[in-house]
């Protein structure tokens, strides 16, 4: 195994630690309700800086249009999460979303 792969191992157990850590400090005493706001809003804030370059870039530039497959596909799954309340549908919507539009733009 090299170096660099040792190097990444070690970064992201480094990283994943370092989120859970304030979980253990907070654990036996009353979080404040700041923080506990502050954690609502974590999860949905790092999901959503992760996806939407994937969704909106293109080629290096901004891509809104129909001809885009991932923004079509992000659309249903945010409909589908937002209506159904239910992650698998969620989930299975956006991959066969994708799957088609994929499917379909390389036919054409």
């Amino acid at each position: 195994m090299s170096k660099e792969i040792i190097f990444i191992i070690a970064g992201a157990a480094l990283v994943t630690y370092c989120t859970r850590f304030p979980l253990l400090v907070f654990s036996g005493s009353k979080v404040p309700k700041w923080v506990e706001q502050y954690f609502r809003y974590l999860a949905p804030a790092i999901l959503t800086a992760l996806i939407a370059p994937f969704v909106f870039l293109k080629n290096n530039s901004l891509n809104i249009s129909f001809q885009n497959d991932y923004l079509i596909a992000a659309i249903l799954t945010g409909l589908v999460a937002y209506f159904s309340k239910n992650t698998l549908a969620a989930v299975l919507t956006g991959v066969v979303t994708v799957g088609f539009t994929v499917w379909l733009s390389a036919s054409i």
